[in-house]
């Protein structure tokens, strides 16, 4: 604390009010008593080790084929972050694991000025990713990579509700042994972006998005992409609320050849409206394709997929979901169009030591007309591309603390498909179990 009456000697021998002096003292004193004082740095790191699994069932000639990739690893981290309240935060995560299978290294982190006003200047995000493949494994056509990505922001200025926000970042994948399936590439992009203020009032963004993508052993398929994105957020769902994110792009092919430019706009949206002890839900997705020149490989395009359903429950211990979900593709003559619907049941489960989610949906998918016709030298044949099938679809994600610094985690999904032709029967599960310890 200041020695108010000392102050007050200085300041009256120079002609000022005593009272009106200490009072300022006392107010700046409290100010700083009252600013937050910043914590220090945290670190923590973990240990994990578990088993991931990944079983394909299909049909190859007369024969049922049944592939699996199984691995055992065993995963160290090591994460960093600043203390609230510091002036530049930032955040450092390293990962290095050591499987049956292969290898991986993983470094993520961000470093972020933020003002009094609560804008951040300045923000710069950057992640790396490396893999390795042993000798004799299951992955016998996967090359080694690495692949990382750097970000950049900038606000350089605000208004009242809203900000411009600039963006420009930059990407690479890099492959030891490139091959058809696997190509390197570089990309570079930048952003402008102007946005709200206040995300609790309704969150609005637009932007205007340049990117260009080259591939070095392949430059016939190098693009540049003009792109428009547009985002609204009224407030949350929680209450009830509308969501909508859209993104529509130009690409621009070096060889039109190769594969032709296009088109294509994505939308999801999500709203929730009150009733009763709960809410009803609705998803709605779209992707359209629309190209320059249409072939049997590339062709135009429209996919809805949407979820109409009724939620209820605390978000906060368990909620539930009942609704049905409805798919369409529409490739105009292409054998590829078809409907699907089906029921989906779903629970969101959080406590102190079990939280979880699972998701069950059944369903049929209807191809509206699979038929396609080979006619050259001198002879034709129609057959069938695609069979109709019923499908289930499982989805599931669980963390048990075993302990205060341990915990085991699984993540499923289960995706059977019947056929009305047995022999498109097919079937796709991945599942992984794993310990972690936490100190």
């Amino acid at each position: 604390m200041p020695d108010v009456e000392r102050t007050c000697v200085i300041l009256l021998r120079g002609g000022g009010s005593c009272l009106g002096s200490a009072f300022a003292v006392l107010v700046a004193t409290a100010a700083v008593a009252a600013a937050p004082v910043p914590e220090p740095d945290r670190w923590q790191w973990e240990l994990s080790g578990g088993f991931d699994g990944t079983v394909h069932t299909y049909a190859l000639a007369v024969d049922d084929t049944t592939e699996t990739i199984s691995e055992f690893s065993l995963e160290a981290a090591l994460e960093g972050r600043s203390g609230r309240g510091a002036p530049r935060r930032w955040r450092l995560r390293t990962e290095a694991s050591a499987g049956t299978e292969l290898f991986r290294q993983r470094v993520d982190g961000d470093w972020r000025l933020t003002g009094a006003d609560g804008r951040t200047p300045l923000r710069l995000d950057g992640t790396v990713v490396a893999r390795q493949y042993r000798r004799g494994t299951e992955y016998v056509y996967s090359s080694d990579n690495w692949e990382g990505r750097l970000d950049l922001r900038a606000q350089p200025a605000a208004w009242r509700g809203a900000l411009l926000e600039l963006r420009g970042w930059a990407g690479l994948q890099d492959y030891r042994t490139p091959s058809t399936l696997e190509m390197d590439w570089r990309q570079a992009a930048a952003g402008i972006y102007v946005r709200s203020r206040r995300p609790a009032e309704g969150w609005w963004s637009v932007g205007l998005i340049a990117l260009g993508r080259a591939y070095p052993d392949t430059s016939a398929i190098d693009r540049d992409v003009l792109g428009l994105e547009l985002d609204w957020d009224s407030g949350g769902l929680a209450d009830g609320g509308l969501r909508v994110h859209h993104k529509s792009e130009r690409r621009t092919i070096a060889d039109e050849a190769a594969r032709p430019s296009a088109w294509t706009h994505w939308t999801d949206a999500a709203a929730a409206v009150p009733a009763g002890p709960g809410r009803l839900v609705g998803e709605l997705q779209s992707e359209v394709w629309a190209y320059d020149d249409e072939d049997a490989t590339w062709f135009d395009s429209w996919r809805l997929d949407g979820l109409l359903g009724y939620r209820w429950g605390d978000i906060l211990a368990a909620s539930w979901l009942l609704g049905v979900a409805a798919e369409r593709l529409e490739a105009g003559d292409n054998p590829d169009s078809y409907r699907q619907w089906g029921a989906r049941a779903g629970v969101d489960a959080f406590g102190l030591d079990l939280a979880g989610s699972l998701t069950v949906e059944y369903g049929h998918r209807d191809y509206v007309d699979p038929l396609i016709t080979l006619d050259g030298g001198g002879f034709a044949e129609t057959f069938g591309l695609y069979s109709d099938f019923n499908y289930w679809k499982i989805w599931l994600t669980g963390s048990w603390r075993l302990a205060e610094a341990l915990s085991l985690e699984a993540l499923a999904s289960w995706e059977p498909e019947r056929h009305t032709e047995q022999a498109d029967d097919s079937s796709l599960g991945f599942g992984t179990l794993r310990l972690v310890w936490r100190p």
